[in-house]
């Protein structure tokens, strides 16, 4: 595996330290899951490393030019911070212990997105400096389907990054060990041809107090034959969420409307914007993925706001109800004398 130094050379290096004995065993038994670095100097050392993960944002393709957007997150985290030497400048023992929890980062990252079948990448790999753990960024890829293609295809995502390996401070100066490393994700996304029976003709999205977010979606057979026994799937990316299971819809026959109501989470940090999303149609005949967009707008209450709202409300009549209550009393007590 490369790695990659920008430690310089010191004219004056500091002393080999001895590590203490039971944070060698430590080390030695953590390196059966990782690969473990060390400068002789470390006064702390990090266990944890970036794991990186893909989701496309708009599953859902037509036929044409079109961007995709796909979600690359870091699921990596901080395992265990260790001390190792305490001896030395205070303040360079406090900045490495800073430094070392970023070796879960996922730095200086290229990622490549591959066509595959009737799905061709136009634009080039998406560069990201910095990915911590828990975080996400998004990536826009041009791409162009061909016409007449349908079904699903799996686009190969080649992402390569580098991470912290070690990091040492010596007299306030930083020195990272920085360890190259490469993954290969895939990314699944569906081609919606054109000539289907099916078609999503609006959506709208809708929050009620006791069940949620929820998304309706209007369901049209538009084909001269009946279907029998279908159900709908929402096939959801980040920001959303599918929180329910799939929707009966019953019979569809031709020429009829149906609606379909699907219980819905939205991640906080959306942005108001329209995504691209799916809806799979199983009836008795055969399967049938559709796209869906829906636009998030400014003036949506988020999710929090409306259970906070009707508490505050309740809180609100429970104080009148308190206030009218003890005016009650006050009177009573009055008359009586």
């Amino acid at each position: 595996m490369e790695q990659i130094c920008l430690k310089g050379g010191l004219s004056n290096p500091p002393k080999m330290n001895l590590l203490p004995l039971g944070c060698v065993l430590l080390l030695l038994a953590s390196a059966q899951a990782e690969d473990i670095m060390f400068f002789a100097d470390d006064h702390y050392k990090s266990l944890g490393r970036p794991a990186l993960a893909a989701s496309s944002a708009n599953p859902a393709l037509l036929a044409g030019e079109g961007v995709l957007h796909i979600n690359l997150a870091n699921l990596g985290r901080l395992e265990e911070l260790m001390l190792i030497n305490q001896s030395g400048p205070a303040q360079d023992i406090r900045l490495e212990m800073k430094e070392e929890m970023k070796g879960s980062h996922a730095l200086a990252i290229d990622a490549a997105l591959i066509g595959s079948g009737p799905i061709l990448v136009t634009s080039g790999p998406e560069r990201i400096d910095d990915i911590a753990p828990g975080e996400k960024a998004m990536l826009d890829y041009n791409v162009s389907v061909m016409k007449n293609a349908s079904g699903w295809s799996k686009l190969a995502l080649d992402v390569s990054y580098q991470r912290q390996a070690d990091v040492s401070v010596n007299n306030g100066e930083v020195y990272p060990l920085y360890e190259a490393a490469r993954d290969n994700l895939s990314v699944d996304v569906f081609v919606a041809g054109k000539g289907e029976s099916l078609s999503i003709l609006g959506s709208a999205l809708s929050h009620n107090l006791f069940r949620g977010q929820r998304l309706r979606a209007a369901i049209s057979n538009d084909g001269p034959e009946d279907l029998h026994n279908c159900s709908a799937r929402l096939l959801a990316a980040p920001p959303f969420s599918a929180s329910g299971p799939e929707r009966a819809q019953g019979d569809l026959p031709a020429g009829s409307l149906a609606l379909a109501d699907f219980a819905l989470k939205i991640d906080g940090d959306a942005k108001q914007q329209d995504y691209q999303m799916g809806c799979q149609i199983c009836c008795q005949q055969r399967c049938t993925s559709l796209p869906l967009t829906i636009s998030l707008r400014p003036g949506r209450l988020d999710g929090w706001m409306l259970p906070a709202l009707a508490a505050l409300g309740l809180a609100g009549l429970m104080a009148l109800l308190l206030k009218r209550t003890d005016l009650l009393s006050r009177d009573k007590r009055r008359r009586r004398n």
